[in-house]
Formats: C-alpha cells, structure tokens, sequence
C-alpha cells in the first residue's frame, strides 16, 4: 500500500460525518453565539486521545511551553490542543491534520470559545510539512505516530520546521511484550493502520534523524485518566464513533497487560 492510499485509510478513519453538528446537539449549543463558549466546556469532547486534557496539560509542562511560543499541532484532529494552547499560553498554533472534517470541525469550534483566527488550520500530511524550514518553537503531536507507517520522514519534517533549541513534544504507544493487541484501537479499526513500533526502536529513528536530548517522560508524569462516564455523559464518541467506549477499553486492557506501552517524548533540535 503506498502512502497516498494509506493517509486516505486513516483520514476515513477520522471522518464520522457531522461531526460538528453531533457535538453541538449532545451539548446543546446549537444556538450559542459565536465567542461565547468558555473553552473548557469543549474539554469533554475535544480532546481526542487518553488521558484528556490532563494529557494535554502535561505535554505542555514536559515540553516547557512559555506564552507567546510558535506551536505547529501537527495531527491536531478538532483542535483541542491547539485552543488549550491559546487559551493557556496565548501561543501562535497552526494546526494540521489529515481529515478535512476534522478541520472544517475545529474551525467551528474556534468561532464558539472566540478564537476564530488565533489558530490558522489546514489539511495536510505529517510526512510533508507544508511550512517553511525553522519556523517552529514547539512541534506537538498526540497519539499521531501510531497511524504514520514512515515514522523517519515524520520525524524529518519535525526537525526542519523547528528552530534551532525548538522541542518535539509527542504521544505515543509502543508496542510492548509482543503480544498481539485486540482491535478496534482508538486510532485503528485493524493492524492495516496502526504502526506502533517498541519505544527503543521508535526513540532510534528520533535520534537517527537528528534530535538530540531524547526524553520519554511517561513513568514520570502523572497522567489521570478521564473519570468514568456517568449516563448521558458526553464524551469523545462524538467525534470519533459510537464505539470508542469498547476501542478504549482494549487500549486499556493492553496497557495494562503490557501489551502496549504509553510514551510521552520531548526531543530538541540542535
């Protein structure tokens, strides 16, 4: 499978339909005026990766975010990240991500909190950054990696947009015992789109590009998982399916057993 067929497999995979209209029906804001919205009403159902925004939270504290930083979220799904980060540290984020709805979703989204135009957003590849070189303070990725079968060319474009000193901050999980998993994952129906790789040999392929001070923070940084949902509690099956709730629990039960292995890795360009 070559690379365009395979990011048209994983955009499928993030495109459930009306993703903005479920989302605003299930919180009853379908007739909230733009710029209204506190962000932390979105926290629920944006952000779209273990852990939720404590995850966020803590990817900014190991990656030492300070106000007014340059980020590119670059597999940034429907913005959650990227306005925590413009709410939090008034950062300048451009954000990218393979699925055209997610995208169209986070604009609408920005309009709510009004944050429309603090965050630039567009469709594209991690593999083929569309920004120019040393351009980036901050380079972010959540539970992306695990859908890019060219990790080298991902980390690549990682180091070129950065600046020099920048940080490469990312989520991850590594395969672990060897174990088979069971699928569906969050980021995958089948294994035909999940590319988790051991942490050691994810952590060479960082280096080989050419970051240096490598860093794995996850046995060090508390990460509180999302409560458990009450009934009728809105969460992030809004935007990825229905199913997530069984998805989550066989990343769960695979983390658990270890099966799977959660990264969380800081790495500097030079």
């Amino acid at each position: 499978m070559d690379t365009t067929d395979l990011e048209k497999m994983v955009a499928s995979h993030y495109t459930l339909g009306d993703v903005t209209e479920r989302i605003l029906t299930a919180l009853g804001l379908q007739d909230t005026a733009y710029g209204s919205l506190d962000i932390e009403s979105l926290y629920p159902v944006d952000q779209l990766h273990h852990g939720g925004v404590s995850l966020t939270q803590g990817m900014a504290k190991v990656a030492a975010i300070k106000p007014g930083m340059t980020v590119l979220d670059a597999g940034s799904g429907i913005g959650g990240s990227a306005r925590f980060l413009v709410d939090s540290f008034g950062s300048k984020v451009q954000a990218m991500d393979l699925s055209q709805e997610f995208v169209r979703t986070a604009q609408e989204l920005d309009k709510l909190v009004g944050l429309s135009g603090s965050i630039v957003h567009r469709t594209g590849s991690v593999t083929e950054l569309p920004y120019d070189s040393s351009t980036f303070d901050v380079v972010w990725s959540q539970n992306v990696t695990m859908n890019v079968a060219d990790k080298r060319a991902m980390f690549s474009e990682a180091l070129r947009v950065l600046r020099s000193g920048g940080v490469y901050v990312l989520t991850h999980f590594g395969e672990g015992n060897g174990d088979a998993v069971d699928y569906p994952l969050p980021w995958a129906m089948t294994k035909d789109t999940s590319f988790a790789l051991p942490p050691a040999e994810l952590l060479q392929i960082i280096a080989d590009v050419g970051f240096h001070n490598i860093t794995d923070h996850a046995k060090d940084v508390l990460i509180a998982p999302p409560p458990p949902m009450a009934d009728g509690q809105v969460d992030d099956s809004l935007a990825m399916g229905d199913d997530m709730p069984q998805r989550r629990t066989n990343s769960g039960r695979a983390v658990a057993d270890g099966r799977l292995v959660p990264m969380m890795v800081t790495a500097l360009r030079p």
